[in-house]
């Protein structure tokens, strides 16, 4: 199942830089093994200026999805808005004619 994620980091301003950077390169890793074990990360595009993703990601269900998130370090920080998506051919009406 694909899903549609809106994922915004908002780690807390006084971490000291260390931790930050500590922090960022364990994300860093954890999204490499996310995306070299498989089929998860379909599309991620960067939202410039902000510290955003939109992403397609593929899972079984919502249960794999938040799963998979939830390893990723910065979680805690992190804040999520995901939409299920189904697929539709190119053209085809959104709301079929009866």
């Amino acid at each position: 199942m694909d899903f549609m994620v809106e994922m915004e980091i908002g780690v807390p301003p006084d971490l000291d830089a260390e931790t930050l950077a500590d922090l960022t390169r364990r994300e860093r890793e954890r999204a490499v093994e996310i995306f070299e074990a498989g089929d998860f990360f379909q599309q991620v595009w960067v939202v410039p200026g902000q510290r955003s993703r939109i992403m397609i990601c593929s899972a079984a269900d919502a249960k794999e999805l938040h799963e998979t998130f939830q390893s990723l370090p910065a979680f805690p920080w992190c804040r999520f808005k995901v939409s299920p998506l189904i697929g539709q051919a190119p053209g085809a009406p959104i709301c079929p004619v009866d």
